[in-house]
């Protein structure tokens, strides 16, 4: 048996054509964010970059981490890559408005901490 962290294909199977497509949807998705709120540039590069990294990080749970929002997805569906380029536009989309509320709170609570 061969040790998989030893394998030189890992990082392709990480890094592969499928990543990047879900990485390519979670940035438009931070794009169309940025340009409905009329965000500045730099702002919006930043919105862009989280987008994709959340897309990307979520890959093929997308769906399931969005069914709150979204529903359940009809048997067959689940791993198609229209269904996971959907769910990482959406993704992409959102990403910023679940993960600025978090940072917020750990910057009020680290102020906090130096103030006492």
């Amino acid at each position: 048996m061969t040790d998989p962290t030893k394998d030189p294909n890992l990082i392709g199977q990480i890094f592969n054509d499928r990543s990047a497509l879900l990485a390519f949807f979670g940035a438009l998705g931070g794009a169309v964010r940025s340009a409905t709120l009329r965000t500045t540039w730099r702002e919006g590069i930043w919105v862009i970059f989280v987008g994709a990294a959340t897309s990307f990080a979520f890959g093929e749970l997308g769906p399931k981490v969005l069914e709150p929002w979204i529903g359940e997805m009809p048997q067959g569906l689940d791993g198609k890559l229209g269904t996971l380029c959907a769910a990482a536009f959406l993704t992409g989309l959102i990403a910023v408005t679940i993960i600025e509320p978090v940072i917020d709170k750990r910057e009020a609570e680290k102020d906090d901490r130096n103030e006492s």
